[in-house]
This record gives C-alpha cells, structure tokens and sequence, in this order.
C-alpha cells in the first residue's frame, strides 16, 4: 500500500531541521547557529524562506536574533522578548532607532523582534496580533497614521488594558498605562518660525505629512508663532502619503511657482527628506538657497551634499530608541508608566539669509 504524500513547505523544513539539531544536543544554549547564508545554501532557499523559518524560532523563544552579530540558542528565558514596531524600516529614521533599542536590549539580556509595518495601519495591527498570540509581553512602537483615524489607537488601548507594556515613540496618544518617548515638535516649530521672522521673512510656508502626528505639530506651532508675530502670509501645505512618492515636489513646485510678490521667502519642512525635494525642485525653476528662498528641515537626516547647507533640527535617534527600552523594562519589573521628551538641537547652517526688500 503506497503511504501518503506530506508536503511541507521550505521554512517548515527549515524550521525542523534546527530544532532537531538543538533537540541532539549539537548546540547549547548561547551557541551560534549557522548564518543565513549557510541555511540558503543547505536548502537551496531564499533569504525570505530561511528568515521566514528563524522568525518562528524567535516567536517560539527557542532562539535569539543579534543583528550584525547573527543567531544564537536562546537560554529560554520567555519574559526576555521585546517586540519594536517600526512604521516604515527603509526611512533614514528607524535604523537608528532600532539600533540604539537594540544595544540597550542586548546589554540587558533581552531578545528583539522586529517588524516593519510599510506604514500600512492593517499590517501593523496584524503585526501586533501575532506577537500577542506569541506571548510578547512588551511592545515599543512607532505608529503609523498616528494623527489619524486609520490609525491603531483603539487597539493599542486594549492591549495596555490587558497588561501588555507598552511604550509608543515620536507619539504621544495619552492612553493610561502607556509609555511614550518624543521629541519637543512644537518648539521645533516655533523656533523656525522664530528664526524666519527675525531674518525679515513675512511669507512664509509650511510643507508637512498630515497622517503624522510630529509632523502635524511641528507644523501647527510654525503656523500659530507666525500668527503670534504679525507674519503677512502663511501657506499651509500638507500631504497624506510617503514623501517618497514625490508629493513633497508638487507643492514645492507649486508655491515657488507663484507670483514674485506673494511667493513665499522662506519654507519649514517637516523632516529633511522633504526639504530636500524642495531643493531639487528650486534648482529647476533657477532659484537660489537661500538668496532666492530659505529653508529649514527637521531631523539632520543624511540626505547627501544637502545637509552640509540646510539649517535644521537634530533628531537624536539612538537616545529615542534607547530610552524606549529603558522605559519599558522598567515597567516589566514593575514600575510605572513614563513619558520623554526629548528636545532637538538647532543646527545652523546656510540655507537661510535676510528677506529681501520686495
């Protein structure tokens, strides 16, 4: 009698073949496992399928992910597995938080899981669910649509509500039993206003993400200390996609386009990603940085030879993924909830000079 066909798919092999291995006794606790390029070769895998397989492995705490160092045995330690949810990994922003999330996690024995919602409300939430179902007990997330309704508030609240901790960065949704770690966006704001003003500056704009709660802020509190100030105009410019679509070029384009008279001298941008959108864009239309417009950004991004020119604000990436961690250890050991704030430097550099008489 023929037997049946079992068919299980590469990762589910992959998978197998490792917890045999630990299971014979082959690697301790703390052992290196073999790399991913190994475990491709072996099986004749994609990058994906192994990491697919090594991703179960960590939800089931049977081993511990290092990045730049590889994987090792886990020492079984369950409580010792923190989730960080980034919004999009690509951005020049979360490596760096994740980078210093993840030293302050290693020098404290813990184990990190990381997941890249490509700002997508729905792939977060789904994200979420799976590390609950995990036994992940804390989470450090960085929300997407957080100024919005799409975003996952709701369910954030339930989770703290069933003693999962929680600690959120760069916003700050007031919920009980929830930690938060941000920067000081409305002095951002306010201090470019500021600046613009006391260089003669009477129109101005403002370019920002409107599904983003920093960027929201920093936008309001520029708009509301120009109003404070007697400035003549202020464009409101906002967008509600990634920046990387080029959204950013079209409103650019759009006000340096106007009228010499009422063109504004002088734009903030939320994060120098856009900034740097509004650059390429003045170099089309023939405009000078700053003679013919000035700039500001916000993050001190690395945005090529650009950020040798743009005044902008300091965004200490690490200390906000540090101090993330700090926080939330500190309320799996029992302590209470806390919020951060953290104030950006002002970099000073070329992109703004005194309005000219118009």
């Amino acid at each position: 009698m023929q037997g049946a066909v079992v068919i299980t798919s590469k990762y589910g092999i992959i998978e197998r073949y490792l917890l045999e291995e630990l299971k014979s006794g082959k690697y301790s606790a703390g052992d290196k496992l073999p790399t991913e390029k190994e475990l491709m070769t072996k099986f004749n895998a994609s990058r994906e399928t192994v990491r697919k397989a090594l991703d179960r492995l960590t939800l089931k705490a049977v081993i511990v992910r290092r990045p730049g160092l590889g994987t090792f045995v886990s020492y079984g330690n369950d409580n010792h597995l923190v989730g960080i949810l980034v919004q999009q990994i690509t951005s020049y922003i979360f490596p760096y938080v994740v980078l210093g999330a993840e030293d302050c996690l290693f020098r404290n024995e813990y184990k990190m899981l990381l997941g890249n919602a490509s700002e997508d409300p729905v792939k977060e939430r789904q994200i979420l669910g799976e590390w609950m179902e995990a036994g992940v007990k804390g989470l450090i997330i960085d929300p997407v649509y957080s100024a919005t309704k799409r975003s996952n508030k709701d369910f954030v609240k339930t989770l703290a509500k069933s003693g999962v901790k929680i600690t959120l960065v760069h916003t700050d949704w007031n919920i009980d039993q929830v930690s938060c770690v941000v920067l000081d966006d409305a002095y951002g704001g306010e201090k470019a206003a500021e600046i613009f003003y006391d260089h003669g500056h009477r129109r101005v704009a403002v370019i920002y993400k409107s599904t983003h709660l920093p960027g929201v802020v920093r936008a309001r509190s520029f708009s509301e200390r120009c109003r404070q100030l007697g400035v003549d105009r202020i464009y409101d410019k906002a967008f509600n996609v990634s920046e990387f679509t080029g959204a950013p070029m079209q409103i650019a384009h759009e006000l340096m386009s106007l009228p010499l008279q009422i063109r504004p001298t002088a734009i903030f941008c939320y994060n120098d990603a856009t900034a740097l959108q509004l650059q390429l864009v003045a170099k089309r239309l023939a405009l000078r940085i700053p003679e013919d417009i000035s700039i500001i950004g916000f993050d001190d991004g690395p945005i090529g030879d650009f950020r040798d020119v743009l005044t902008t604000f300091a965004h200490p990436k690490e200390e906000v993924g540090r101090k993330a961690v700090e926080i939330l250890l500190d309320m799996l050991n029992g302590g209470k909830p806390q919020k951060v704030v953290l104030k950006p430097e002002l970099i000073e550099r070329s992109s703004i000079t005194q309005a000219k008489s118009q």
